[in-house]
């Protein structure tokens, strides 16, 4: 009787060995899960436009992280053509042989406000953002005969702040939504076109940029100036920018 209670004992104690290790090995799976505080992200909507947008994000803090977006339009013709045709309704812009291209960098500081602390929930996040733009600006003169081509970069900084909200999809996937992230700051650059022009196409072409002045949102465009060898247009003043709608697609590790 006594062997039988013994033997009964050590399997016992056995069963609580297997189980206690068992519960261990689940707990470091489950810590080396939170123990992943790296993202590597791309925006998905973002190609639609041609625009590769990469993210890398860290976290620092029981609610906080950093992040960094890399993003860049390879110089080419615009997409969507008619909707931004629509937008600016300038008849004197040649929108079929615009072209534009873009390197952005944002640097950006989160905090998550959930219970469940950083890389998962509802964030607010501060950000700086850092653009250069090459751009090929086509216009009309000469009774729409000819079309001068304005080549040049411009340079962009703005501040704003992000709103969106993390999701896990799993151990390792996450889906990152900028709900809405606004931005305010200021723009410089200059547009240059070189070509002979006679006296009554410079007065056209004075017209035609006076007009576009005009439209371009914000003041934007400070002066213009056309001789006889081209024509010049500075661009300095507030610049308006919108992160938002993105659904970004990530690696955690």
């Amino acid at each position: 009787m006594q062997k039988t209670i013994k033997i009964g004992a050590i399997f016992y104690l056995c069963f609580l060995c297997f189980t206690v290790n068992a519960q261990k090995e689940k707990n470091v799976q489950k810590e080396k899960v939170a123990e992943k505080k790296n993202i590597v992200k791309i925006n998905l909507p973002a190609l639609a436009f041609k625009n590769i947008s990469l993210q890398y994000e860290r976290k620092i803090g029981k609610r906080t992280s950093i992040a960094a977006n890399v993003h860049s339009i390879p110089f080419g013709t615009l997409p969507f053509q008619s909707t931004f045709k629509n937008i600016f309704n300038n008849s004197n812009v040649q929108y079929d042989q615009f072209k534009l291209g873009s390197f952005g960098v944002v640097p950006e500081f989160r905090y998550y406000v959930g219970r469940k602390g950083a890389l998962h929930g509802f964030y607010i996040g501060p950000f700086v953002s850092i653009s250069n733009y090459k751009m090929n600006l086509p216009i009309n003169y000469n009774n729409n005969t000819k079309t001068g081509i304005f080549d040049g970069k411009l340079n962009a900084f703005t501040g704003g702040l992000q709103l969106g909200a993390q999701f896990r999809l799993g151990n390792s996937l996450t889906l990152d939504w900028w709900i809405l992230g606004p931005n305010y700051g200021s723009v410089n650059g200059t547009l240059n076109f070189s070509s002979t022009l006679s006296q009554p196409e410079q007065d056209e072409l004075k017209t035609q940029l006076e007009k576009l002045k005009n439209d371009v949102p914000f003041n934007a465009i400070t002066s213009y100036s056309v001789s006889s060898t081209g024509a010049s247009v500075v661009v300095k003043g507030p610049w308006v920018g919108l992160r938002g709608l993105g659904f970004s697609l990530g690696f955690r590790f």
